[in-house]
C-alpha cells in the first residue's frame, strides 16, 4: 500500500474531528420519547400518497415553509389556519404571549417525540405547533357544536373539504403530540359541557369508532395512535391473550380452499375486529367495513406499529392483516366473506379489495403472531389437512369449482344415474 503523508493524515483527522463534532449519542429518554415518525421508504413506495397530507400539514414533516415541493394546497391552508388561531383567541381571550410560554416550556419534549430530522429554528417550530395545535381545537370545538356552525364555518360547510382534512389529521407524518394539544385545551380553559379534550377528539372521529371506546383511561399518543386504539380489545382478559408471543407463521389456506374443505364463515357479533375465533370447523369473525378511506387508515396504522413497538409481537393490527391477507387470494374469496358479511364492502368491486388487502403488508416484515391467532392459524391448516376434509376440498374443487364445471358434474351425474337405471331395467327384465 502506497504510504502516505502525515500531513495527509492530520488534515484527514481534522476532518474527522470536525465532523464529529455534529454527531449525537442516542439518549435513551428521547428515544422513548419518539412516536412520530417518517414511514420508511421501502413502505412508502407502495403507495406514497396513503402517507402524505394532500389539503393541510400538520407538524413539522411536511409544513409548507420548509418544503419548496410543498403542494399549493397545503401553503392555501397556512391562511385558513391562522383564521382559526385568531378565532381560539377570541373565544378563549388568551393572547399569544400565554400560548408561546406554554409551548417554549414544552418544547424539548415536543421535539423529542418527532424520529426525523426537524429543520427549523426554535422561533420557526414554535409557531408551527402554535398554530396547527389551535387551529385543530378550534375546528374540533366547531364540530362539537356543530348546528351552529355548519353554514359558516369554511371547512365545517363544505363536507369534501372536511372529509379531506380528517382524512390528512389520521396521517402518521402528520401528527403533533397529544399532551400538546391537551396542555393548550387545559391552558384554555374553556366553559364547555365536555370534561376534557380527549372526549372531542373522540367525537371527532366517532365514525371510525365502531367499538364506541369511552375517553376513559385513554392516552394516545397522537391520532394515528388512537385510530389504532380504536380497533383494539376493550376487554383486558382478551388482552391479555394477545400478549404472548408466538412464531411468523408462512402459510395458511384461503377461505375459498377452506370452504370447499367444509369450513363454515360466520359473522361475529364482537365490535372488536381483531376478535378472531374457531372452534368446530366453524370461523367467527367481527365485520370489516372496506371503504374508500380503509388502505390509507389501515396503511398509517401498519407503518406506526412498525416504527413504534419494539416488541412486535404487540403489533396486534399488523396482526390481523396478516391474517386477512391469507385468506384472501382472490376476488372469490372475498365474495366467500362478503356473502357472509364478514366483509362490508363499500368499494363495489370485489377485485379491488383482494387488491387491497394483498397489497396492505407488501414490504412489510411478516409480524410474529401472539398466541392466540399462531394457534387458530394452526388450527385452521390442521382442519384443511384433515385428509377427510382435504379430500372433500380437492374433489370441490375438481368438481363443482365453477358454474360450467357445476353443469358438466350435474350432467355427468345424470347420465351415469340414468344409465343404470336403463341396466338395472335390462336386467330385471331378463330375470322376469
Amino acid at each position: 500500500m502506497e504510504a502516505r503523508p502525515n500531513g495527509y493524515v492530520s488534515v484527514l483527522e481534522n476532518e474527522l474531528v470536525e465532523m464529529l463534532k455534529g454527531a449525537v449519542l442516542p439518549e435513551m429518554s428521547r428515544t422513548s420519547e419518539q412516536c412520530i415518525y417518517k414511514v420508511p421508504q421501502i413502505i412508502r413506495q407502495a403507495n406514497p400518497q396513503a402517507y402524505t397530507p394532500q389539503i393541510i400539514s400538520i407538524g413539522p414533516f411536511h409544513n409548507p415553509r420548509g418544503s419548496i415541493s410543498a403542494n399549493n394546497n397545503l401553503h392555501e391552508m397556512e391562511e385558513l389556519k391562522l383564521n382559526y388561531l385568531k378565532g381560539f383567541l377570541n373565544r378563549t381571550k388568551l393572547c399569544v404571549d400565554d400560548l408561546v410560554l406554554k409551548v417554549q416550556k414544552l418544547e424539548n419534549k415536543i421535539r423529542n417525540c418527532y424520529a426525523g430530522l426537524v429543520c427549523f429554528d426554535s422561533n420557526d417550530f414554535l409557531k408551527i405547533i402554535v398554530v396547527d395545535a389551535c387551529f385543530i381545537i378550534e375546528l374540533f370545538l366547531r364540530y362539537a357544536c356543530y348546528p351552529d356552525w355548519k353554514e359558516k364555518d369554511p371547512i365545517l360547510s363544505k363536507q369534501w373539504l372536511h372529509n379531506d382534512i380528517k382524512r390528512d389529521l389520521i396521517l402518521l407524518e402528520n401528527q403533533l403530540p397529544f399532551f400538546v394539544l391537551e396542555e393548550i385545551y387545559k391552558l384554555a380553559n374553556i366553559n364547555l359541557e365536555v370534561p376534557s379534550f380527549v372526549t372531542i377528539t373522540i367525537w371527532y372521529f366517532h365514525r371510525l369508532n365502531q367499538q364506541n371506546i369511552n375517553s376513559e383511561r385513554l392516552c394516545p399518543k397522537h391520532f394515528t395512535d388512537l385510530l389504532r386504539t380504536f380497533l383494539l380489545p376493550p376487554s383486558f382478559d382478551f388482552a391479555k391473550e394477545m400478549e404472548n408471543a408466538g412464531y411468523a407463521i408462512q402459510h395458511v389456506y384461503s377461505a375459498s380452499q377452506l370452504s370447499e374443505a367444509g369450513l363454515k364463515f360466520e359473522l361475529s357479533e364482537s365490535k372488536c375486529l381483531l376478535d378472531l375465533k374457531f372452534d368446530r370447523g366453524v370461523l367467527q369473525m367481527p365485520c370489516f367495513h372496506v371503504h374508500d378511506s380503509t388502505e390509507m387508515h389501515m396503511r398509517n396504522i401498519i407503518a406506526f406499529e412498525g416504527c413504534h413497538i419494539s416488541n412486535y409481537d404487540s403489533a396486534y393490527v399488523s396482526q390481523y392483516l396478516s391474517i386477512l391477507d391469507f385468506l384472501i387470494n382472490t376476488e372469490k374469496d372475498v365474495s366467500i366473506l362478503v356473502n357472509k358479511k364478514i366483509i362490508s364492502n363499500w368499494m363495489g368491486d370485489a377485485n379491488a379489495v383482494a387488491t387491497m388487502v394483498n397489497k396492505l403488508c407488501k414490504n412489510v416484515p411478516m409480524p410474529k403472531l401472539n398466541s392466540k391467532y399462531l394457534s387458530l392459524c394452526n388450527r385452521l391448516n390442521g382442519f384443511y389437512e384433515n385428509p377427510r376434509n382435504k379430500y372433500k376440498a380437492i374433489f370441490v374443487h375438481e368438481y363443482f369449482n365453477t358454474p360450467c364445471k357445476i353443469a358438466s358434474t350435474v350432467t355427468a351425474l345424470f347420465l351415469l344415474l340414468f344409465t343404470l337405471i336403463q341396466a338395472v331395467c335390462s336386467i330385471w327384465s331378463l330375470l322376469k
